[in-house]
């Protein structure tokens, strides 16, 4: 087996399931200017309502005793006891990953996996290139089919049954 770095030699990392992933290089403005609009969309909707979303760098430890460390692009909180100083420390109710060459596969198959098991609620991974969005409801740690969004439907979002979000002005 090869050396394995330390984590010390990356300036962002995520740890899932004792594997230590880099987080370089930094996304593309297109990756950018998606997350600040669907967070835009987020910190509207929260305006005076007890949830709370973040935008990446945002530290969640999805499991502190097993060290099991995300950077999600959009985190959504709805118990404010996991909110800690350093992050969120427990589940978060809503996780956003927008794809990017060098994490789409990390994205959809080992962050999928994880966030099923550890209890995300739902999770929604925005594909910028094809311009959909795949929304994954999890119960009971199910694994069900997600819904797939077109760039120009709504995406209803199931923990916030009166939250719209119009996918056309997001892959703008």
């Amino acid at each position: 087996m090869g050396k394995r770095p330390m984590e010390s030699e990356f300036e962002r990392w995520e740890k899932i399931d004792g594997v230590i992933y880099d987080m370089t290089p930094p996304p593309s403005s297109q990756h950018q200017a998606i997350v600040g609009s669907l967070f835009g969309e987020f910190y509207n909707y929260f305006k005076g309502k007890q949830c709370k979303a973040f935008p990446a760098p945002f530290g969640v430890w999805l499991d502190e005793e097993n060290d099991i460390y995300v950077e999600p692009d959009i985190t959504v909180i709805c118990d404010r006891t996991k909110i800690h100083k350093k992050g969120c420390v427990g589940v978060p109710d809503l996780v956003v990953e927008v794809l990017s060459p060098s994490t789409a596969l990390k994205d959809k198959r080992i962050k999928l996996k994880r966030y099923r098991l550890s209890g995300v609620h739902e999770y929604w991974i925005v594909d910028p290139f094809n311009q959909i969005m795949e929304v994954y409801s999890f119960s009971e740690n199910l694994f069900a089919e997600p819904q797939i969004y077109g760039k120009e439907e709504n995406v209803r979002v199931a923990l916030f049954p009166d939250m719209e979000i119009n996918l056309g002005e997001i892959f703008n």
